[in-house]
C-alpha cells in the first residue's frame, strides 16, 4: 500500500503574491482588493519583508481608516457639506490622504514556508477573522500567501 506524501503548505499557497507598501495610497490598496476579490494583502518592505498585513476588516474598523463610522458621518452630513463645501473637501481631503501603514496591521500572523498541512489548518482554526495569511521564509519575505480557500484545495483527493 503506499502512502500519499505529506501536504504542506507550498503544496496549496498561492506563489504569485500581490501586495502593498506601508506609504501607499489606502485608497488605491482598497481598488488592488476590490480589483482581485481579495479579503487582504501583505504589507512588504522594497526587500519583499513582511511588515504588516492591510484587511477589509482593518479598513473599516480602524479609527484613523476610511471606515465605515467615516462614511456614515460623511452621509449623515451631507446636508451640511452640502453648503459648506470646505468642510467636505477637508474631511475628504483627511480620508484620500490616509497610507497604508496608518491602517495595517502591523503585527501580522504569519506561517512559514516550511508549515505542514495540519499546521496550517490550525492557524485558521485559532484565528477565525484571519484571510489570507502570509507566508514567509526566513528572511522574513513572503514568498506566498495561503487563504481558506487554498486549505479546501486537497479535498480534491479524497474519494468516497
Amino acid at each position: 500500500m503506499s502512502r500519499n506524501p505529506q501536504i504542506s503548505i507550498k503544496d496549496i499557497m498561492t506563489r504569485k503574491v500581490i501586495s502593498v507598501h506601508p506609504d501607499d495610497l489606502l485608497i488605491d490598496a482598497a481598488k488592488t482588493l476590490a480589483e482581485h476579490n481579495f479579503d487582504g494583502v501583505p504589507v512588504v518592505d522594497k526587500d519583499k519583508k513582511i511588515v504588516g498585513i492591510l484587511t477589509e476588516y482593518d479598513m473599516i474598523s480602524k479609527g484613523s481608516s476610511v471606515h465605515l463610522p467615516t462614511f456614515q458621518i460623511i452621509i449623515q452630513n451631507l446636508q451640511v457639506f452640502r453648503k459648506d463645501k470646505s468642510q467636505f473637501r477637508k474631511e475628504f481631503e483627511e480620508i484620500s490622504s490616509l497610507k497604508v501603514k496608518d491602517v495595517m496591521n502591523d503585527n501580522p500572523l504569519t506561517l512559514s514556508e516550511n508549515a505542514t498541512f495540519e499546521e496550517t489548518v490550525a492557524a485558521f482554526r485559532d484565528h477565525h477573522r484571519v484571510n489570507p495569511i502570509p507566508v514567509i521564509n526566513n528572511k522574513h519575505k513572503v514568498v506566498g500567501v495561503v487563504s481558506r480557500f487554498d486549505v479546501l484545495k486537497p479535498l480534491h483527493l479524497l474519494k468516497t
